[in-house]
């Protein structure tokens, strides 16, 4: 690939897509899927077709009010995301790998790729790692995104399921979604925006650089756990503030729904926002502390991935009849389990 490539990788609904970076300036992928596309061409950014940024479409949703159980419409508006400044107007190498639905794709990628756009058109798992360029984004409608050892400017947008992102340093990071649970884990941010509309929201043991930090919800809780100093601005409309601490904290409490905290001195200022859930403001990392409040255990078991569902078992034994006597019996049973039935006939 030529200087300050575009690559893009779309792959279609229940795919699994992971892409890693390396240090060579090839791409590389392998598939299962024998259909897919690959295209290679120029594209021309910084023309009224190709401006200098992307601009995100209106997401129609539907909600579930907590309060009446009612399932509403609603939408998350549209917005404009600028490509990282370093990005140059012009000429761009760039290639597309396009795969079918319940697609496997592993794709390498140089480390240093311009733009990097993944795509999960449905419910997937996509994984990135290392990628050091200069834009990313990552979309898909549910499922598992996990975003580790990134930096650059990026935009990620899971709608429902889950996103990890985890020692990561981000200049710009803009993360937005329906029911998904956005989860931090020490990361660096000088100018992030998370929101979500029922999901959750946790930044564990996180660092601020001085610049924007807002975190907001509607009906979802939020988590702020920060590993230097900054002033926490939380509120919610409904809900409560709580404080959890392992070094002395200035609180400034005003009410049950809002609070200011100064940490390690203050820094960077950081909002939290929730009309209808809680806000949680702590130091350092819940995972390490052994003991948590109850009011603090769903919020920390956000923290944790969803154990996987065990296979399905079940025993049906046969209707018992009266045997004569001397005669043999059989019992026949059946196991359903790990995807295969098992007939088990026992002589007795």
């Amino acid at each position: 690939m030529g200087d300050q490539a575009v690559v893009s990788v779309w792959a279609g609904n229940h795919s699994e897509v992971t892409i890693r970076a390396w240090n060579r300036p090839t791409i590389q992928f392998d598939t299962d899927d024998e259909s897919v596309q690959v295209i290679r061409r120029p594209l021309i950014f910084g023309t009224p077709q190709n401006p200098l940024s992307v601009a995100i479409p209106v997401q129609n949703i539907k909600i579930r009010d907590p309060v009446t159980g009612a399932i509403l419409d609603s939408t998350i508006p549209p917005e404009d995301f600028p490509y990282a400044p370093d990005f140059r107007a012009g000429s761009h190498d760039s290639i597309r790998i396009v795969t079918g639905e319940g697609s496997h794709v592993t794709v390498m990628v140089p480390a240093g790729v311009a733009i990097l756009d993944a795509r999960v058109r449905g419910t997937g798992i996509l994984t990135i790692d290392g990628y050091r360029g200069s834009t990313l984004f990552a979309i898909d409608s549910g499922g598992r995104m996990t975003l580790t050892n990134v930096a650059s400017a990026t935009f990620a947008q899971p709608m429902h399921g889950r996103l990890l992102i985890a020692d990561s340093a981000f200049d710009r990071l803009r993360v937005r979604a329906n029911s998904a649970a956005l989860v931090f884990q020490h990361d660096r941010a000088r100018n992030i925006e998370a929101t979500t509309v029922t999901g959750p929201i946790v930044w564990d043991d996180g660092t601020f650089d001085a610049g924007l930090a807002r975190f907001e919800s509607i009906y979802g809780s939020i988590g702020i756990g920060v590993a230097n100093g900054a002033q926490l601005e939380a509120r919610s409309a409904d809900g409560h503030v709580f404080g959890l601490w392992d070094k002395r904290t200035p609180l400034e409490a005003r009410g049950d729904n809002e609070a200011s905290a100064r940490v390690d001195g203050g820094g960077p200022v950081v909002n939290a926002m929730s009309s209808h859930g809680n806000v949680f403001l702590y130091d350092g990392s819940l995972t390490t502390r052994r003991v948590v409040p109850p009011d603090w255990r769903r919020i920390n078991a956000t923290l944790r991935p969803p154990e996987p569902t065990p296979p399905a078992s079940s025993y049906a034994p046969l209707p018992r009849r009266r045997r004569a006597r001397g005669e043999d019996r059989v019992e026949r049973r059946i196991e359903v389990g790990r995807g295969r039935a098992m007939v088990h006939h026992v002589q007795a």
